[in-house]
Order: structure tokens, then sequence, then C-alpha cells
């Protein structure tokens, strides 16, 4: 069947000859595991293999205007009708996929034309369930407007009556088929259907006392339902002996429209269940607060409430909720410090610090309750890894290799997260090359987040900001996974030497009372 040649219209990227073209990228970034992204990624496709969305998730956007493109399709999908008529499409596309794939593996030829038919039929209910759907739809998104214009003038054209035409005139001459087989012996014969009294109904009224309700037959077949057996294709074969009429029209439109999906519509049915797999994970997660984000080119960001999303997933519905934070890089400020205790929050602050700027050059809405947020090139992480035995080099030459890989490929649109880097080493030697390798940063010009234990490495300047993980004041030991805009009180390294050695207040009351 003719297809339209006209460019296929996308949901996810914006069609101009402004914005650069977008090539997919087929593997996740080495970010995507310190970040949990790739937690992240596997929760939202799970059950949508057929979609093939991990590239979508593996290739952030480059502007801002193809950022806003993505929220304004968001807000369409916000609306109830237009969410129902999308999930009814896509119900029925799932179902022609599936009957195709049976079709494929059928062995006899009429059954197998019989199928790839009513994988036709669910197309066509499918595509015209949604036209219908959004016919009065109040969309706004350029992108879904032009999907409608192309599905409007797709569900008018000849190319598609032909093809529903077609399809009701085969499937009505299938359904007059009506015949009767004798059964002598071995020898099995068909006959057209002749008009007789229907006595079926007086048999099993009379017979229906005798029935064993509840008790299921061990004669019932345990084969697919659809699957045939060679006695049961032997009768559809001598069926189609007295009917080839209908037989043969089955097999000319199976053959006339081998191919009768529209690209267009494929296209769509994939690329809305990036949206629809995304939105459907955050309305799992109760209480969560979300904003669609602004982007900006500019060196600042700037987030109210920012969650660590895979935490906050995990924690969902339990009896300790996940805490937000806020944080802000403007002016000359390029890196958040973040010292404190350990286990205080420090390295899920780094995380959400990373998934909230790479989910927001995705388009997508971020675990937050205001976010302004800088719109990057690459995201670079190092956050601290078990030794490898079968690495000659030791810890701390592997930490310099990373970094030196990092602050080589990183530039002044990058986002850099580096996380408890050099505790193998002194205090000395990591305040030496925390020095260098914040001034670097900072000179390039970059966005980051810093984790460390050296109080000092807050205060280097305008380009840093002192973040410290707090604790509850009546008790050090107790950590309240709140991240404060404050000065370092040079206290983080001391409670984690005086927790090691069982120096805490809690330690020492318990021995002084032992």
């Amino acid at each position: 069947m003719a297809e339209n040649t006209a460019p296929s219209a996308s949901i996810l990227f914006v069609s101009s000859p402004n914005e650069p073209a977008i090539e997919l990228v087929e593997v996740e970034s080495d970010a995507f595991g310190d970040l949990n992204l790739d937690q992240l990624v596997a929760d939202v496709t799970a059950g949508r293999d057929q979609y093939e969305l991990r590239p979508y998730f593996f290739t952030p956007l480059t502007s801002a205007a193809a950022v806003q493109f993505r929220h304004a399709v968001i807000q369409d999908l916000a609306q109830p009708r237009v969410r129902k008529s999308i999930h009814g499409f896509a119900e029925g596309m799932r179902a022609m996929r599936t009957l195709l794939a049976e079709a494929d593996s059928l062995r006899y030829r009429q059954q197998k034309q019989r199928v790839a038919l009513e994988a036709v039929t669910c197309y066509l209910r499918a595509v015209g369930g949604l036209a219908s759907g959004f016919m009065d739809a109040d969309l706004a998104s350029s992108g879904m407007l032009r999907f409608r214009d192309q599905l409007d003038q797709y569900v008018a054209s000849e190319a598609f009556s032909t093809l529903a035409e077609d399809a009701d005139q085969t499937t009505d001459r299938l359904e007059q088929i009506r015949y009767e087989f004798l059964i002598e012996g071995g020898r099995i014969s068909v006959f057209p259907l002749t008009e007789e009294a229907d006595y079926s109904a007086d048999v099993a009224a009379t017979f229906s006392k005798f029935r064993q309700s509840e008790v299921a037959s061990k004669l019932q077949s345990r084969q697919d339902p659809v699957a045939m057996n060679h006695v049961e294709a032997g009768i559809l074969g001598l069926v189609g002996e007295v009917f080839p009429d209908q037989f043969d029209a089955l097999a000319r439109f199976v053959q006339k429209h081998a191919v009768f999906q529209s690209a267009m519509i494929a296209r769509f049915d994939r690329e809305v269940q990036f949206y629809l797999a995304y939105l459907e994970y955050l309305e799992r997660i109760p209480d969560l607060a979300t904003c669609l984000p602004t982007v900006t080119r500019e060196p600042t960001s700037s987030v109210r409430d920012a969650v660590d999303l895979v935490l906050a997933a995990k924690l969902a519905g339990g009896a300790h909720p996940v805490v937000g934070n806020d944080f802000s890089l403007t002016g000359e400020e390029r890196v958040l410090v973040v010292t404190g205790a350990n286990q205080g929050g420090k390295t899920t602050f780094a995380r959400a610090f990373g998934q909230l700027h790479y989910l927001a050059a995705l388009g997508l809405p971020v675990a937050a309750s205001s976010a302004t947020l800088h719109l990057f090139d690459r995201v670079f992480t190092h956050f601290e890894r078990q030794e490898n035995l079968q690495n000659l080099t030791g810890k701390l030459e592997d930490d310099l290799l990373r970094v030196h890989a990092i602050l080589q490929q990183a530039s002044g649109e990058s986002i850099v997260i580096l996380n408890e880097i050099f505790t193998s080493t002194t205090v000395s030697d990591a305040l030496f090359l925390g020095t260098q390798i914040l001034d670097r940063i900072i000179t390039l010009g970059a966005l980051g987040v810093y984790v460390t234990f050296v109080d000092e490495l807050s205060a280097l300047g305008p380009g840093t900001v002192s973040m410290v993980a707090e604790v509850d004041p009546a008790e050090v030991t107790t950590r309240t996974f709140r991240i404060r805009r404050r000065p370092a009180d040079g206290l983080a390294h001391a409670t984690a030497m005086a927790a090691r050695y069982g120096l805490t207040a809690t330690r020492l009351r318990e021995r002084i009372h032992a």
C-alpha cells in the first residue's frame, strides 16, 4: 500500500533547521552506574522491551528549545482524555504485534492468513480510535499538533480507506462461511451448511441436569488455542476447497497488504512510550514532588527539595521517606563542596545533583519542587570504588588517573561530580590534590559537586560553596540527611575518627555505666 512520503512527525525531537540533528546513542555513558541511572532506566523501561526505549534515555538533548518541546508534549499528556486515547491505541498496537508474531509461527497457510487479517483489523481499530480520541482534544504542543495533523491526513487517505475496506470485505466474506462435515470411518467430508432446524439448544437443556459443574475436564486441550492439529488443519483445507472464492480473497488481501503499517504511526507508538514509561514510574512514588525544570546554558543551577529519584522509589510507602535538599550555584560559584559526618547523605546528595541535571537534559520532570538547571555537554563522575586486585596500580594512583582523564575531557559546559576520592592518602595530601583539582574545575567554568572529608577545601574562594551534612545536635551520631549551605564546622573528620575508635558521646556513656 502506498505510504505518505512526508517526514514522520516526531514527538521527541524538534524538526527545525535551527536545531542540530540528534543521533541516538546506543550505550549508556560512564556516569550511569555512579548516578544509579542504570537502575532508573531498567526500572522505567521494565515490561517495555518491544519499544526499545533505552537509546532515548542514553541521548540527552543539546538545546533549551528541544527540552521545552518535550515539556509541552508532557503537558498535553497530562490530560486524562489524551492519556486514555493513547493507552487504548497502545493496547491495540500490542495486540497487533502479538497476532503478527503468532501468524509467523503458525504452520498452516490459511490459518496464517486469517490471523494476519485479524492483525490488520487490530491496527485499523487502534489508529481509528486514536484519531477519534484526538479529534477534539485540547492539544497545545507543536509535536502533538503536528502528529494529529498527519494522523488525520492518514486516516482520510485513500491508502487507509482502501486497507479498511479490503479488510472489512474480506472479513465479511469469511464470516458468511457455514459448513458441516461428515465423518465416516477414517474419512471426513465437508459440505456447505444446509438450512435445517437447530436442535442444539433443546439437546443442551435436556442433558443439563447431568452436567458436572465446577469440574474441569481431564480431556481439555492443553494446547495454545490458536494452534491447530493436523486433523483441524485438514478440515480447514477441505473448507477452503468448498469455498475457494472466500479463501482466494483472503490470500489476495494478505499479499496486497503484506506491509500495511504507517511509519508515522509506528514512530508515534514507540516515542510516546518514552513519556508514558517515565511518567508512570513517577506516579508509582507517593508524595513525590516533581517539576518541569527551567534549563539554561548559563553556568547556574538552583533547586529546591532535590531528592535521589532511585532512592525515593526504593523508600516509597515506607516509614522513612526520602529527605529533600536545596542547593544553588550562581555568579562565580562553580562547585558544591560537601563535608560532614559519614553516612549523612553526602553521596546521595551527589547522585541527586547528577540525576537532576541528566533527567532535565532528557526533557523530563525532575524530583524537586522547583529547579533551574545547567544544560551540559557531558557529565563526568568519579565515585569511590573497591580496589581491583588485578589492577597493579594502587588506589591513589587509580584515583589520579581517573580524575586526570576527566579533567582532560571536561569543558566549561560540563558537569563534574567527584565523590570521596583520595581517602587512601593523608589529610595534607588530600588537601593538596583536592585544591589542584578544584582550581582546575573552576578555571574551566564547569559546575559540579566535590564530596570530601577535608573541610578546608570548602573555603578555597568564591568558586566553591560549602555544604554540610548535618547531624542531630542532641545526638551527633543521629543523621538528619539534611545538606545545608553553611561553613564547614571542622568536625567531619573528627567525628569519623571518634566513631571509628568508639569515642562518640554515646559509646563513652555506655562504657562509663558498664
